[in-house]
């Protein structure tokens, strides 16, 4: 079994120590170990290709050349068994004639973690099948048996057709396991994609198939642990079957289970270390479940459709753990500009160093996977913008002025810069220059190396990374119209409409500058349009955001449908233009039309169903119809509690809203408690000198005048 210690990635461990461990099979990282086993194969097999490079490696390499040399050994061992029994006769009748009763051995196919496979024929119907045996065979120690008798435990109830099939298993007469399987003749995966230069949608529907086997193997228990190219191999119909289920876990029976078996120990690594997740490679038996599996399928499905894995360029073992553990893999599309939008996120997606950011389930992949294949929005986002800030700055040293719970707000203007910044690069080299000026313009915040304090206010912080920004990315007007964008809506968040809108507007003409040259997507042009909207609003220019709302609903469906989650939100930004318009019968149309999509849409978050409800609960204000907008005002509350923390500025504004209609329906006492609560929590996110605050603080004046 290949191996790899928890001492290996805190570098404390010799050369010498590992390559006196019998646990290390995966070299030192550069070449994978697929690649060592056929450069062994060669020796004795001059057709065996060889990787480019490979041999001049091995003689710098001691840790390779060792692990190449310890392959070697073990083909020349199982080559004197193969010799050693005796030859059958040409016409095999008798069951007895050969070292497994009942059938004839041929040439060796395939070798995995623990065992080679032989084409073989069964004697008794003639027919031509796989047979498994144990590497070592009665040499084998107990962990090795019992992990190969676990094997056909779990691939004898497995039937799937992306899944080999078990025929039958026993032992040898020289006490050696075996297990004969459906014989499948096609080609290695990545093999057969480049031999037939698939596209990016063919290896889409290759994997929806995969991850559909997976998912029925995750369905009872069985975790592969190995998943890689060689382990999977595409059939002459096309469909690809996943082999080799030696590291299998299953987690369906407590009697297999890693702690009952002694199969497991902890700071070993089982797997191929290019295709393993990070959890696999910290050696706790306890942190590995399906999610692995997941990972590995990220990494094969990243080389298939890019013909490179992510993090290849890692230099040594310790370089590649740490690029899987706290870095970001460049896009596909970055090395296959034909990699579509939808791709790329399912495959990053995949490969979060972090298991609760990937997909739950093998099902919930194969889903997104057929959603991409047939032109539905997948439910897939991309990574969030605290997890991209959490990859690229580890402190920050900014405090904000106002109060400490603005800190919060600022970090957030980071995350956002950093995600704006690394949405709008596409190709490596420009992702390393913009990346290089994010940190330049947060540097210029920072009180320990140039001009940031603990004075500090929001504004002057988005002033620095402004005034950075438009310095560093003067040639790229793309990327600093998003920086410009996510500053705006900051800007928008703390109610200073005057800097919101000198932001926005900029970002804005850059866009349809940008846009017109083919720069700029439909789909960016059309969150300046929505984001410029929202400040129209607040200025009162009806007309104009109207304008901007309806011009960035038409590229919206255009590009995303007309169900998807981000036109449905400019319809409902219309719908409350129109509602200030006083076209209140346009408005609830147009409100009751979008809740009736809103349904129709799978997962639709709850947060915006809410915003649905409270804007009818407004025009029920407007209309004079009191308890029915104090109802609709409760129940929009009620929604959003389930999906905010309690003091978040949306809780604080619903609970004015209540307050406001309780004071028209003369609930005095009730007003005051309500509208206390709500200053409470704006106070705290907005800034004294917000209007919403204002507001509140108008509306409690006029409460304890009135209250008895």
């Amino acid at each position: 079994m290949g191996g790899f210690r928890r001492e290996a990635l805190s570098g404390t461990r010799s050369v010498r120590d590992e390559l006196s461990s019998p646990h290390l099979e995966g070299g030192c990282g550069r070449f994978g170990r697929d690649d060592l086993e056929l450069a062994a194969i060669a020796r004795t097999d001059p057709e065996a290709p060889v990787a480019a490079g490979l041999c001049d490696h091995l003689t710098e390499c001691l840790i390779c050349r060792t692990v190449v040399e310890r392959f070697a050994a073990d083909n020349a061992f199982l080559q004197e068994c193969a010799h050693a029994a005796p030859k059958a006769p040409q016409r095999p009748e008798r069951s007895d004639d050969g070292p497994i009763p009942g059938y004839h051995l041929g040439q060796e196919i395939h070798r995995g973690a623990q065992g080679a496979v032989f084409r073989a024929e069964q004697l008794a119907t003639r027919r031509v099948c796989a047979v498994k045996m144990l590497l070592g065979g009665r040499f084998a120690g107990e962990r090795e048996r019992i992990r190969f008798e676990r094997e056909v435990e779990v691939v004898a109830r497995l039937r799937h057709p992306s899944i080999v099939t078990l025929y039958e298993s026993g032992v040898s007469r020289r006490d050696e396991p075996w297990f004969a399987m459906e014989l499948v003749d096609g080609e290695r995966l990545d093999e057969y994609v480049r031999a037939h230069a698939c596209t990016p949608r063919a290896i889409a529907a290759l994997f929806q198939r995969l991850a559909d086997g997976i998912a029925y193997a995750h369905r009872r228990g069985v975790i592969h642990r190995d998943l890689k190219p060689g382990n999977i191999v595409v059939d002459g119909d096309g469909v690809p079957r996943v082999l080799d289920f030696g590291l299998a876990r299953d987690d369906g029976d407590a009697a297999f289970r890693p702690s009952a078996v002694g199969t497991t120990i902890a700071g070993e690594f089982l797997g191929t270390f290019a295709y393993a997740a990070p959890e696999q490679l910290g050696g706790d038996p306890t942190a590995i479940d399906s999610r692995c599996d997941l990972y590995a399928l990220g990494v094969v499905l990243y080389q298939c459709l890019t013909g490179k894995r992510p993090f290849e360029g890692a230099r040594s073992i310790g370089e590649l753990v740490g690029q899987k553990t706290h870095g970001v893999a460049d896009r596909p599309s970055a090395h296959n500009p034909a990699v579509d939008r939808d791709l790329d996120v399912i495959t990053l997606r995949l490969l979060e160093a972090d298991p609760a950011r990937r997909y739950e389930t093998a099902d919930a992949l194969a889903e997104d996977l057929a959603r991409a294949l047939d032109g539905r929005p997948i439910l897939a986002r991309e990574a969030s913008l605290s997890y991209v800030v959490s990859k690229i700055i580890r402190r920050h040293w900014l405090a904000s002025g106002a109060a400490a719970a603005l800190l919060l707000t600022i970090i957030g203007a980071s995350i956002a810069l950093a995600f704006a910044y690394a949405k709008a690069d596409r190709e490596r080299v420009r992702s390393e220059r913009t990346l290089s000026s994010f940190r330049e313009a947060v540097g210029s915040a920072s009180p320990e190396s140039a001009a940031g304090g603990a004075g500090l206010t929001v504004e002057e912080f988005l002033e620095l990374i402004e005034q950075n920004a438009e310095a560093a990315l003067a040639n790229e007007p793309a990327v600093l119209a998003g920086v410009l964008d996510t500053i705006g809506i900051v800007h928008l968040g703390f109610e200073d409409i005057a800097r919101a809108e000198a932001s926005l507007g900029a970002a804005l003409a850059s866009r349809r500058e940008l846009h017109a040259q083919g720069a700029c997507s439909d789909g960016e042009l059309a969150e300046s349009l929505h984001n410029v909207g929202r400040v129209r609003i607040l200025k009162a220019e009806l007309d104009l955001a109207e304008a901007a709302y309806r011009e960035a609903i038409a590229l919206r469906t255009n590009t995303y449908g007309t169900r998807d989650v981000r036109t449905l939100l400019s319809w409902r930004h219309l719908a409350s233009c129109l509602r200030r318009q006083k076209k209140l019968g346009e408005a609830t149309s147009l409100y009751n039309w979008i809740e009736l999509e809103a349904q129709r849409t799978e997962n639709y978050p709850a947060l915006e169903m809410a915003a649905i409800i409270n804007g009818r609960a407004f025009i029920d204000a407007a209309e004079g119809r009191h308890e029915m907008a104090l109802s609709g005002y409760s129940k929009a509350l009620d929604t959003i509690r389930t999906e905010l923390a309690v003091d978040d500025y949306r809780i604080g504004r619903s609970l004015f809203n209540i307050a406001s209609m309780e004071e028209r329906l003369g609930r005095t006492t009730d007003a005051i408690a309500n509208a206390q609560q709500a200053r409470e929590i704006l106070l705290l996110r907005k800034g004294g000198d917000a209007a919403t605050v204002v507001q509140v603080e108008t509306l409690l004046t006029r409460l304890r005048t009135v209250q008895p």
